[in-house]
């Protein structure tokens, strides 16, 4: 029945273009007909636009499962198959990724991508001279065995181009002169080595093979030290990252800030949709440029301070204020470290000195990287929550910690309801007792 109908159409159409042949004066179709016709061709485009699409990306699925096995399968064919044949620059740069990436221990490497989406092409688009397709939103998602419950996301900015054979895979920076910067890891930037205890993963380069065990071993003593007390409630677990330059642990922690003063960072993704903190990949990054500066007691003293971040990462909320973070992290990375108030506070006790002492908390501007006074902010920090420990009991600390991020106001509020419920003081009276507290200590 249904193949009847263009035969029919057909039949008409040909009648008609007969009489009109044996006519004096030939008759116009009607307007009615006109728009039937115009309205029927508009919905062909769309459906044939819209199986086109459809087409592309199965295409573009059926790829993305090739190369995503073709990591977890160490199956290197499979991985060049995706790539565009006609970009050979292109197809060098990811094989070689392909190689710095095989000793990685993967739970998991998949892709998502939203098909419907699509980015507006870039200039740099025309140089394939072939039809591309850059999806709008695009993530790899990876698992570490042993360490990721979760996959982590990386946002991407591919893009696909089709040749006579199908789709491939020909970049990833068409876009990266708008803003659109493709998230990378460490085998982006080489061969990673990996060193693994029962609860420590270290991942870095070659040239860094000297320091990968050391920091293993530093991690696995310090994780005790955290839970001695925070409490066993997060995994006690760590993965932590080894780059080869400072400019990349910017680009692998996705932090393009100043990281001169800054030896070690953890970063995680961090999923607020319940409300509740939620984070995934947690890692900590060394920064090369900084690490060899420090004695063995300071490698201790920051590692185990960016665990303290790790550990907390679960409870820590928007309503925690930095110095309270930073404080509480910098409290159990020093604890026990037998170093003096002064030492660990020498420019803020240069600043009591030269009466020029703090007035309030330190502020989150102030722990911003390019600061130059950064240390005043960390060592205030510190003090506060020292203060805290030896005033009301580290039990006191940590019940205030958990108090303030279990809220769900600005941290301004959040701190004054803690101190009161919990220290039952309020915040101008702790401000004011916090002060008297480094004045008498550093002075």
């Amino acid at each position: 029945m249904l193949a009847a109908v263009p035969l029919l159409a057909v039949a008409v159409v040909d009648g008609a273009a007969l009489l009109g042949r044996h006519s004096a004066s030939r008759s116009l179709p009607s307007p009615a007909a006109s728009t039937r016709h115009d309205r029927t061709s508009a919905a062909d485009r769309q459906a044939a636009a819209a199986a086109g699409r459809a087409a592309r990306a199965a295409a573009i699925r059926e790829l993305l499962v090739r190369r995503a096995t073709a990591v977890t399968a160490h199956d290197a064919a499979a991985w060049r198959s995706t790539l565009d044949p006609e970009h050979p620059a292109f197809v060098r740069r990811q094989m070689q990724v392909f190689r710095n990436l095989r000793h990685v221990p993967f739970a998991s490497w998949d892709y998502d991508f939203d098909a419907d989406r699509a980015l507006r092409p870039s200039k740099r688009a025309l140089r394939y001279g072939a039809q591309t397709y850059a999806p709008s939103s695009f993530t790899l998602e990876y698992r570490l065995r042993g360490f990721d419950r979760r996959a982590t996301s990386l946002p991407q900015y591919p893009t696909f181009v089709l040749r006579s054979t199908g789709w491939y895979l020909t970049s990833f920076d068409d876009f990266r002169g708008r803003g659109d910067r493709s998230s990378t890891d460490l085998w982006d930037y080489g061969p990673v080595l990996v060193v693994r205890t029962s609860k420590v993963l270290v991942l870095g380069h070659p040239a860094s093979q000297g320091l990968l065990a050391g920091i293993a071993a530093e991690v696995a003593a310090d994780i005790p030290r955290v839970s001695a007390v925070w409490g066993h409630r997060w995994p006690e677990r760590a993965v932590v990252l080894v780059p080869a330059t400072q400019r990349e642990l910017g680009r692998v922690v996705d932090d393009y800030g100043d990281l001169d003063n800054i030896a070690a960072v953890a970063t995680a993704e961090v999923q607020t949709g319940s409300g509740k903190p939620d984070p995934v990949g947690n890692r900590i990054g060394i920064n090369p440029a900084n690490w060899p500066k420090l004695s063995l007691l300071g490698r201790r003293i920051v590692l185990t301070h960016e665990l303290t971040h790790v550990a907390t990462r679960a409870t820590t909320s928007a309503a925690t204020p930095t110095w309270l973070a930073e404080g509480f992290a910098d409290y159990i990375g020093y604890l026990d470290s037998g170093l003096p108030t002064a030492f660990v506070a020498q420019d803020l006790g240069t600043a009591v000195r030269a009466g020029r002492a703090p007035r309030h908390l330190p502020t989150p501007n102030s722990f911003d990287g390019a600061n130059v006074r950064l240390s005043l902010a960390y060592e205030g920090a510190w003090m506060a929550c020292r203060f805290i420990a030896q005033q009301w009991g580290q039990a006191a600390l940590v019940h205030l910690y958990a108090a303030v991020a279990r809220s769900h106001l600005d941290p301004t509020t959040a701190v004054d309801l803690a101190l009161r419920r919990v220290l039952h003081i309020s915040r101008g009276q702790f401000t004011a007792r916090w002060r008297g507290y480094v004045n008498s200590e550093l002075d």
